[in-house]
């Protein structure tokens, strides 16, 4: 006989999980901002922010659903420039609106609201400032990945658990382009080796045993690191690539690699 399925959750059932879950995304994000320009992930505040927007047109806020996807927008925008004083503003401005959503969901339970219903939110603020600074970015404000279209040698690292992918990356790549490549076959080593020769492109298996390329870039970027990465994988699915562009990749190298693949790849990250 067939099981009978599960009553479908109610808009109150689903709101409350929704907003154990938002207290739990806005007060990690908070807790990197607290960490000034300098030490803030920018890419964990898109990301929960990123989340936050998804939940939010599944409960059916769409005030909410629009200012989260301001505010993942405004982050991802400074994510994109480099960390510094002269950002101390626009930093203070991110801040303001992540800690403004969190006073009101302490005053008023968002599960008090209807859909239709929300609360004024700053937005003008962070709109203005993002338009501004697309407006004035230059080229060397702009992260790595903008800047690789001058013609210069640049520093690669590889990033595979396999030797042999290693060697292939090595021999595939164009004799003529003066790069220098270095190697690594983990997390750690991966780290050390950004560390010392602070690589301007860095291409990170997708699957490795210790930790995926995507969560070696984040701890990449933690470091103080900024560089263009590219993800290097043979399965290319729209999950890997949705991954990878939500975190800020420059693009998808698809294994196995070849000469044309490795050229046409940093050509696209000189797009930034």
């Amino acid at each position: 006989m067939p099981h009978p399925q599960d009553p479908p959750l109610s808009r109150e059932v689903l709101l409350d999980v929704f907003c154990k879950e938002t207290r739990e995304r806005l007060a990690r994000a908070l807790a990197s901002l607290e960490q000034g320009p300098e030490g803030c992930d920018y890419d964990q505040v898109h990301q929960e922010f990123d989340s936050l927007h998804g939940g939010a047109r599944a409960v059916d806020l769409p005030w909410l659903e629009h200012y989260s996807r301001v505010v993942a927008g405004y982050a991802r925008l400074l994510r994109h420039l480099k960390r510094g004083g002269q950002h101390e503003e626009t930093h203070a401005l991110l801040t303001q609106a992540v800690t403004a959503l969190v006073e009101q969901c302490r005053k008023t339970p968002l599960i008090e609201f209807l859909a239709e219903d929300g609360p004024e939110m700053p937005m003008r603020a962070m709109l203005n400032s993002m338009q501004t600074l697309m407006q004035r970015a230059s080229l060397d404000e702009l992260s790595p990945c903008a800047k690789l279209a001058a013609e210069r040698p640049l520093v690669l690292l590889v990033v595979d658990d396999s030797s042999t992918s290693r060697m292939l990356f090595r021999i595939h790549m164009p004799t003529d382009s003066g790069h220098i490549v270095h190697e690594a076959e983990d997390a750690e080593s991966a780290l050390r080796v950004a560390l010392e020769v602070r690589p301007d492109v860095v291409f990170l298996d997708y699957n490795m045993p210790d930790c995926n390329g995507v969560d070696i870039a984040r701890k990449l970027r933690a470091a103080g690191l900024d560089p263009c990465c590219i993800l290097l994988t043979a399965n290319v699915q729209q999950a890997v690539l949705d991954e990878a562009r939500d975190a800020s990749f420059a693009g998808v190298l698809e294994k196995p690699v070849s000469r044309d693949k490795i050229t046409s790849a940093l050509r696209m990250a000189g797009r930034g």
